[in-house]
């Protein structure tokens, strides 16, 4: 060989090596980014995750919805601390209700009023942080929640796949649960017909020339889950393969597509006809992934189009918490081999980037956990069906897997199991932390993939994996390092604040002091402000309906500025797409029940005038309005200071007590003041409820204040009855004073430099009440208990010996019982027990 050859050869291969190298540099350079962003979102930007367990699901007009709050980061590795506040919604088309939770010994554990004017449906229970709203909403906490009014003339309940009703001549309502097959097919038989079929390649696309694995899924008309079968046609309409679906309308087929080819499916819609469906097109570049699970391994097999083998690509395999594999490929296939018990439980996601870091496919995966917990439940009764009025209970008991005592923290729920059914497939605590609350869109029977253990289950949960969509996280933009400016980042409340900001047209805010006044929590403040105006009054703790008074004055006490306070902003309400639930009618039987329910809880049947005798009862906005929401009241809700002058000189209890019927004079407290009650009772026990007290918009804590003034000292005085009082969240009535010294202030110069303002605080520990028989005067008190939820305790604690006792006594009717346990041991395992 020449000299001149061989210093060539050695140029070219000098060349090759500075190129492997500077690839090798290149490809640790890309590992390490993909590395660092996914560690830096999952420190400081996972989202959290949050469940709500209820006492039921069913409920009728005038009950509480009780429930406890689970919240958790996302990511293990999450350095940030939980939020200290949550927020739980009732709505339908629009808002009904809205209650902050404050993080307590007991959790986040709080109650919503139904009112008794609630139309029978369904309802959505939603529940979120501020730190949630980050993220698209669909992945905050959705329960459906069907409500039963018994004054509407028909009532439809939605009975769901683990629970059917037949109707029945007995007085019970007879609710049988449904027997479940090891399939979870449960109430699947529909008459309802094939809608629609949609196919998923495994990893979201499939490559022509190459063996193809394509995950289908087939849903009838309401959009549930729809077992059918039918065969893969080309183009030329030559059979290429049969289908059949496995579970809940999914199923796969296994071919070979090839270029140029087309392909469509032949489905039976039930009814004994074949509909049509096309496939997509296969792609002629990209990348797949194929994944198998056999004894206790993962195999994975990767398959890239030559154009990204060219360029090479990386695989990353996940769960959220950590990266498990960061590795480039530079061939067309490429198998990995993983052992189970090296992952984390829960989903796990693979997936392949380019060079750009752009996703080219991704596959979801679930590893089951392994339970360590042995959990013993014993009735105190050793029997399923109870008496009436008698003392009943469980005792649970945690052992870990050698047999040690373990401790855990839970919420209780007993409930009639007839009157209240409970549908054993639905989301509980488990399902939703490990499943549900990660991917997207409703699951249909989410509790079956976390029955009993079978391949038939594994099998199942796979094909959900391949069709039921991707996580909750944005990863193209952590991947790709983006962060969206224009979006508004909502930050983790950890305390409560309020925002604002004060202005001036002739004068310099650097001038001025803004003062902070709120009596009932203690608060008195006054700070400087800076140029700007704008202020953040921070670290505050105040319940709801706190009435807090800002001012903004200048150095000499000039008024001459405005305050803009900032409105707390919530989500919109969004329709969240439930599987679609098959209704039944109500027996007249159950009614009576759900009926006497509802007017022992206050409520009132709405009446029908005939058209010849109806009058009216206008809306009113009074001049100086007596509530803190400026409502419209009806006539009869309102006296006005000419109607007042007839009664001057007369205390203002006495006026209120013989002029607003619905409340009597109650009893004397020990300072010597007189105070008011209601005339009705509304609850169980049959104690008259206490009416909340407004004067001049701001609450009082009691009525006997009404003795200090005379009719003379008031410009109006309205009364809120029973359900008129919903907006306040009471039952008992509310009783809206406005002072005359306030109504004739004619000085408006306070609405510009000073603010009254209500904003929603920290719901107020409520006890769930649960009588005890064994004392006269709660059997006296109770004439007929229609209770459906006999037990609600939302922090239900194993001891020392990992013993948790739960106690109480029945109602009237003799009748089995639903027991639902959820919460996490000490461990860190979740648990969802349903008896």
């Amino acid at each position: 060989m020449s000299m001149k050859a061989g210093k060539k050869g050695a140029a070219i291969a000098a060349l090759l090596l500075i190129n492997f190298c500077c690839i090798n540099a290149f490809s640790q350079d890309l590992k390490d980014s993909l590395t660092n962003r996914y560690l830096n979102y999952s420190r400081f930007s996972s989202p959290e995750k949050l469940y709500l367990h209820t006492d039921k699901s069913l409920y009728i007009a005038g009950e509480y919805i009780w429930f406890r709050g689970y919240l958790e980061n996302s990511s293990a590795l999450s350095e940030m601390a939980h939020s200290n506040f949550i927020y739980v919604e009732l709505y339908s088309d629009t808002l009904i209700s809205r209650v902050k939770i404050k993080k307590s010994e007991d959790g986040f554990a709080g109650q919503l009023p139904l009112a008794h004017n609630l139309k029978s449906g369904e309802y959505t229970l939603r529940g979120y942080t501020t730190w949630m709203m980050n993220s698209n909403p669909e992945f905050m906490f959705h329960k459906q929640i069907s409500l039963i009014n018994p004054t509407e003339r028909s009532s439809r309940l939605v009975t769901t796949p683990g629970v059917t009703r037949t109707t029945t001549n007995s007085s019970l309502l007879n609710i049988k649960a449904t027997e479940v097959k090891q399939t979870g097919e449960a109430g699947e038989q529909s008459a309802d017909t094939l809608g629609s079929v949609q196919f998923f390649p495994e990893s979201g696309r499939y490559l022509a020339d190459r063996f193809a694995v394509i995950a289908f899924k087939a849903t009838d008309t309401k959009g549930r889950g729809f077992n059918t079968e039918g065969a893969l046609y080309n183009r030329k309409d030559s059979l290429i393969a049969h289908l059949v679906t496995e579970h809940n309308g999914m199923g796969v087929l296994r071919f070979l597509p090839i270029s140029g080819e087309s392909y469509y499916i032949l489905a039976s819609n039930g009814k004994g006809d074949r509909v049509r469906f096309n496939l997509p097109q296969p792609e002629s570049e990209g990348a797949v992934i194929n994944l198998r699970n056999r004894d206790g391994k993962i195999f994975i097999n990767t398959n890239i189009s030559d154009l990204f083998a060219t360029t090479g690509v990386t695989i990353l395999i996940h769960n959220g918490d950590s990266l498990f594999l960061c590795e480039d490929i530079n061939r067309q296939e490429k198998t990995f081999i993983l052992k189970q018990e090296s992952l984390a439980p829960g989903i796990n996601h693979i997936l392949i980037v380019d060079r750009n870091s752009k996703i080219l496919s991704e596959r979801l995966f679930f590893v089951y956990p392994k339970s360590e917990v042995i959990v013993s439940l014993v009735s105190k009764n050793g029997d399923e069906t109870t008496g009436t009025r008698e003392s009943a209970g469980y005792t649970l008991q945690l052992k870990d897997s050698l047999g040690n005592p373990l401790k855990g923290k839970f919420s209780v729920s007993v409930t009639d199991s007839f009157l209240s059914p409970y549908d054993s497939l639905c989301d509980n605590f488990k399902s939703y932390m490990l499943l549900s609350s990660e991917i997207r869109g409703a699951i249909e029977n989410p509790a079956y993939y976390f029955m009993d253990d079978s391949l038939q289950r594994a099998r199942a949960m796979d094909l959900l994996m391949m069709v039921q969509g991707w996580r909750y996280y944005d990863l193209p933009a952590i991947l790709s390092a983006q962060n969206s400016s224009a979006k508004r980042w909502y930050e983790k409340e950890f305390t409560q604040q309020i925002t604002g900001r004060a202005t001036s047209t002739f004068r310099n805010t650097k001038r001025s002091t803004l003062s902070v006044l709120a009596p009932e929590i203690g608060l008195a403040v006054s700070e400087p402000l800076n140029k700007t105006g704008k202020f953040t009054v921070t670290d505050l703790n105040f319940p709801d309906s706190t009435n807090f008074i800002l001012s903004c004055t200048g150095k000499e006490g000039q008024k001459g500025y405005y305050l803009d306070i900032e409105d707390q902003i919530f989500p919109p309400v969004g329709q969240y797409s439930f599987i679609k639930k098959r209704e039944s009618v109500l027996d007249p039987a159950s009614m009576m029940i759900y009926t006497k329910m509802f007017y022992d809880t206050g409520g009132s049947e709405a009446v029908t005038l005939n058209a010849a005798v109806i009058s009216s009862s206008p809306k009113v906005a009074p001049k100086y309005n007596p509530s803190p929401f400026n409502q419209y009241f009806d006539r009869r809700q309102l006296r006005e200071r000419s109607e007042l002058d007839l009664y001057s000189g007369m205390s203002l209890l006495d006026y209120i007590v013989g002029n607003f019927p619905g409340l009597m004079y109650g009893p004397t407290g020990d300072d010597g003041q007189r105070t008011v009650i209601s005339t009705r009772s509304f609850n169980i026990t049959g104690d008259p409820g206490v009416p909340l007290l407004f004067i001049n918009r701001a609450q009082v804590q009691s009525t006997g204040d009404l003795d200090m003034y005379t009719v003379d000292d008031v410009e109006n005085v309205a009364f809120l009855k029973g359900n008129d009082g919903f907006m306040f969240r009471t039952l008992s009535g509310v009783i809206l004073v406005t002072l005359r010294y306030a109504a004739q202030n004619k000085d408006v110069s306070w609405y510009f430099n000073t603010k009254l303002l209500s904003p929603l605080g920290w719901q107020k520990p409520s006890k769930f009440y649960s009588p005890d028989y064994s004392l006269a005067k709660d059997n006296e008190a109770i004439k007929y208990d229609t209770r459906t939820t006999l037990f609600w305790d939302p922090a239900v604690r194993t001891d020392d010996n990992g013993i948790a006792k739960i106690l109480f006594y029945t109602s009237d009717r003799k009748t089995r019982l639903n027991i639902v346990i959820e919460g996490t041991t000490s461990t860190g395992e979740y648990i969802s027990i349903v008896r």
